[in-house]
């Protein structure tokens, strides 16, 4: 038995609603499997560091932040506290909370001094994973690890 072939060529206009749909299916993967920091609130200048030095990882969900402003103001999650009712919110969510991070964020002008002082208070709440927040330095080169230098070799005096 034999079929007859035919081939007819529809010219007519491209239906452009397949490809919007690819591109929001594309658009809508790409925004569900991404991860966002969302720092809120107190608005502050941090240090900007070169990108090898940027911590790779993004704090989950148990994730609270520490503000200092330039003005030595101190914010836990947007809220002013002064450092007796830090240590006391960071305790209780410590015990709620175990494993939790901490994501200090500080003005660049703010005395290395009170950082130690927050962090110390931040390690004495029970809390062991503390993030420092940065911004990348950019159209910088990265900086390679620092390497210890070789002990000079030893001369013998006659």
């Amino acid at each position: 038995m034999k079929f007859k072939r035919h081939l007819e060529i529809v010219k007519g206009r491209i239906d452009a609603v397949p490809l919007v749909n690819v591109a929001f299916l594309v658009l809508l993967f790409f925004l569900l499997t991404s991860s966002f920091v969302l720092q809120p609130g107190v608005s502050v200048e941090t240090t900007q560091l070169p990108a090898s030095t940027l911590f790779a990882g993004a704090p989950g969900q148990s994730a609270m932040m520490v503000t200092v402003t330039r003005d030595d103001m101190i914010f836990f999650n947007d809220e002013r506290v002064d450092l007796v009712r830090l240590k006391t919110g960071l305790e209780d969510a410590a015990r709620r909370f175990p494993g939790a991070r901490v994501v200090l964020k500080s003005d660049q002008r703010v005395s290395y001094e009170r950082l130690v002082q927050i962090l110390d208070l931040i390690k004495s709440a029970g809390i062991q994973s503390v993030l420092l927040a940065t911004r990348p330095l950019l159209n910088a080169p990265a900086t390679p690890p620092i390497k210890p230098e070789a002990a000079p070799a030893a001369t013998r005096t006659p």
